[in-house]
């Protein structure tokens, strides 16, 4: 019987999203110190709560790909489309039930969420490797500006 880490080795979608959250928890700081300095204790916890469902959306869409890759293409396609859908959802509901809080704060929220979620994607490109000989990121000597091409 495999364990889970064992599973996991060879699975890119796996790698990127656990990269997009490394990544993620590193610019968490900033964010977090921007909501609470411009907006307060409410845009600490409001920008908190979207680095929360960024992180939440990139971990369930690789474990989203991930399932539906093991069965068949037909349900891998079926399963990012509805995990999609599902994803945008939750993100939706959680919104509509905090935003009559109190402590929540619009600004920081949209602020945090989009620009982590589009940062880190768009960085995230130059990370990822569209070669068959290293599918996922690509190894770290060929991330520096002086890339090899593999033949």
């Amino acid at each position: 019987m495999h364990d889970s880490a064992e599973q996991d080795v060879g699975v890119p979608e796996k790698d990127i999203a656990r990269d997009l959250f490394r990544r993620s928890i590193l610019v968490t700081p900033a964010f977090l110190l921007l909501g609470f300095l411009v907006w307060g204790t409410n845009g600490l916890i409001s920008a908190a709560l979207a680095l929360g469902l960024v992180a939440f959306n990139f971990m369930t869409g690789a474990a989203i790909i991930t399932w539906g890759l093991k069965i068949s293409p037909v349900v891998l396609y079926g399963s990012v489309l509805g995990g999609y859908v599902l994803r945008l959802g939750v993100m939706t509901i959680v919104v509509l039930v905090v935003r009559a809080a109190g402590w929540f704060s619009a600004i920081p929220f949209a602020v945090a969420l989009l620009t982590t979620h589009l940062g880190l994607l768009v960085l995230e490109t130059k990370r990822v490797s569209v070669s068959l000989a290293f599918p996922g990121l690509k190894p770290a000597h060929l991330t520096s500006n002086q890339e090899t091409h593999i033949s």
